[in-house]
């Protein structure tokens, strides 16, 4: 089998879109949960902004620390099945879970 068949990205066209929407969606869950903090109006998007710019950096390090890893890891068997076909289940899961956390709880 091919292994560029699971490395290729999925989404080929339009992907900052994807990207696009998805950062709005999070940043509106974000944005409502500092509102539910009671800031103070002027001090909401300083807040937000100091908020991200802080998310972004540990998503940096994250990427940063497993990239290399997951690289060096690529050709193997273990990175189809464990990181991708597993990585990816567990993400699903995990964010069922949330969702009816929050849409029931």
């Amino acid at each position: 089998m091919d292994v560029r068949v699971f490395v290729c990205p999925v989404v080929t066209r339009r992907g900052w879109l994807l990207a696009f929407v998805f950062g709005l969606v999070h940043g509106f869950g974000f944005a409502s949960v500092l509102g539910d903090l009671g800031l103070p109006r002027d001090a909401r998007a300083l807040a937000l902004a100091g908020f991200n710019v802080g998310v972004e950096i540990g998503q940096l390090a994250v990427v940063l620390a497993v990239v290399p890893v997951i690289y060096l890891l690529r050709a193997g068997r273990f990175y189809r099945t464990g990181i991708l076909v597993g990585g990816s289940s567990l993400i699903a899961i995990v964010a069922g879970v949330w969702l009816v956390g929050r849409a029931f709880g």
